[in-house]
């Protein structure tokens, strides 16, 4: 015996329980029949060294300030349509999903969508979605699964993920989505939070994906092309990532994480009132940004081109953006401080 027992301290020395390391599973993961609480949070000065990878790290997120909380609610499948519980019945939960929106100009009889996912035996993954309209519900199946995390959840993990799926609504909407992801575990450590620290695997998503719209009623077809990098951090039983940060043109703009107990429903709200036009509007002519007085936005074409970024200039009437030299075509613009976005067209 005295042979085995250092072999076993040994063991327990390098185990991912000893040294600190997390390995979490399905069941760390979102859970049907459980709602979850979010906070946005607006985009800190100083936003560390989100790149840096490696094991035994600290992420010290503490000062973050919330805008605002919003609730995610994981329904079991037994709660879903006959039609879609027929048709993705190995799915484990579905949640809301949100089609682009299009602007104001585009609006669709669409009334609402969900997403249904299941647990596979080496990935979580989408496989499905259900489009509500007036008149039926349509089921669509991915034509290619969408991969969103490998299982178990550990580091050094990779998984390269890939999705394609294609709605079509005859007469209304014909919307399809190539999508690729490269998803790597590539940090562990301990992340401070408003609310507390948390023992967190870091997960990065850098993915590319190819968004084809055709809106019959408006005689209007595009392509928009998609990239960027997701941040993500999970934590034993947490559900859903404690912290999640997207970049838009490089800049990490969107920002969410879990609040303590003490701070939901308890924020500073930052103002989110705002409009942008007219639109359609001439190149070269004034955009006006009611309501974005000292605020950072950046402004993207759809191939991710970033035209402006910064805190608009002020006359007499208000914050405005020179459209002098943009080209014709459909544009992005973001408040960074309240994470929401419109779109304006130029001829």
């Amino acid at each position: 015996m005295r042979f085995i027992w250092p072999l076993f301290v040994l063991c327990l020395l390098i185990s991912p329980a000893a040294n600190g390391q997390p390995v979490l599973d399905s069941g760390d993961l979102p859970q049907g029949g459980t709602t979850y609480v979010r906070a946005n949070a607006a985009p800190p000065f100083d936003t560390g060294n989100l790149e840096a990878s490696g094991p035994n790290l600290t992420w010290d997120y503490s000062a973050l300030l919330a805008t605002g909380d919003a609730e995610t609610e994981y329904f079991p499948l037994s709660e879903a349509s006959f039609t879609t519980q027929f048709v993705f019945a190995s799915s484990d939960h579905f949640t809301a999903f949100e089609l682009p929106d299009f602007g104001e100009d585009f609006a669709l009889p669409i009334s609402g969508a969900t997403t249904f996912r299941e647990f596979g035996s080496n990935a979580y993954k989408t496989v499905g979605l259900g489009i509500t309209t007036d008149f039926l519900d349509l089921p669509v199946i991915y034509e290619d699964d969408e991969e969103l995390l490998p299982l178990p959840l550990v580091y050094g993990a990779t998984l390269e993920g890939t999705s394609a799926f294609t709605v079509e609504l005859p007469e209304i909407l014909y919307y399809s989505t190539d999508q690729t992801s490269d998803i790597e575990v590539d940090a562990w450590g301990t992340l401070l939070l408003p609310g507390g620290s948390f023992d967190c695997l870091r997960v990065t998503r850098n993915f590319s994906a190819q968004d084809s719209v055709n809106i019959p009623a408006f005689d209007t077809g595009f392509s928009i092309p998609r990239e960027g990098t997701v941040y993500e951090w999970y934590a034993a039983g947490e559900g859903m990532p404690v912290l999640s940060v997207q970049t838009f043109a490089d800049i990490p703009a969107v920002w969410q994480f879990k609040p303590g107990t003490s701070e939901i429903g308890s924020f500073m709200p930052i103002p989110s009132e705002w409009n942008v036009g007219p639109s359609p509007l001439y190149s070269g002519t004034n955009l006006r940004c009611a309501g974005l007085q000292n605020r950072a936005i950046v402004v993207s074409d759809l191939q991710g081109k970033r035209w402006y970024s910064g805190i608009p200039p002020c006359d007499a009437k208000g914050a405005f953006l020179t459209t002098t030299g943009w080209p014709s075509g459909m544009f992005l613009i973001q408040d960074l401080a309240s994470g929401q976005s419109a779109r304006v067209i130029l001829h």
